[in-house]
């Protein structure tokens, strides 16, 4: 009997190792960079290299202000979400770029969401913003929560929060939009750039 379990055990273990394996390497779309955590960027720019996404060199030359001070890039709607667009090569970055976050625009996929209520939100939807400087966890914290909403969906990961608490904690003002479905990936923008943007 144990002889039986054991090989049955056996070839379980063998089949997830083989899904595990076959899950890495097909191709997938870039996913998530927590930013400024320089392990996570050389996921970024690895994965981000397509005729869909600027890679970190075609980001930081295309996303930026012209000679005449307005963005080089736009917002879309592209597979039902709005993405950032470059106007030079119509490519898009993925969450997490800094070449967006060195123009005050972070671009990010929602932490933790998986351990809250489903969000539900729509994109184009607005967020809330709420720091949690006695979070145990992370002092910068920043919750992401439905407005209106006692309820939390998750978080602003620690690169960016870090960046953000500060202003936010001075009182500067930010507007949090849904740029991809049910609200897991999301863009916080200062409030003129959100403007400028039409978001």
């Amino acid at each position: 009997m144990w002889e039986i379990v054991g090989i049955l055990f056996g070839i379980a273990l063998i089949c997830w190792l083989v899904a595990k394996f076959l899950k890495t390497s097909s191709p997938q779309q870039p996913v998530d960079a927590a930013a400024l955590d320089t392990s996570d960027l050389t996921k970024s720019s690895a994965s981000a290299t397509s005729d869909t996404w600027l890679s970190k060199e075609e980001a930081d030359s295309e996303l930026v202000r012209d000679s005449a001070k307005t963005l080089a890039f736009r917002v879309e709607r592209r597979d039902g979400e709005f993405r950032f667009v470059s106007e030079e090569s119509g490519k898009q970055p993925s969450p997490g770029n800094l070449a967006l976050a060195r123009l005050g625009i972070l671009y990010l996929n929602v932490r933790g969401w998986k351990n809250y209520p489903a969000a539900r939100l729509k994109v184009g939807d607005r967020i809330h913003l709420r720091r949690e400087p006695g979070n145990k966890s992370d002092p910068n914290a920043i919750a992401v929560a439905h407005p209106g909403s006692k309820h939390i969906y998750g978080y602003v990961n620690k690169g960016f929060a870090r960046r953000l608490a500060k202003p936010l904690d001075a009182g500067e003002e930010f507007v949090g939009v849904v740029m991809g479905r049910e609200g897991i990936t999301i863009a916080i923008l200062p409030v003129d750039v959100s403007e400028e943007l039409d978001l």
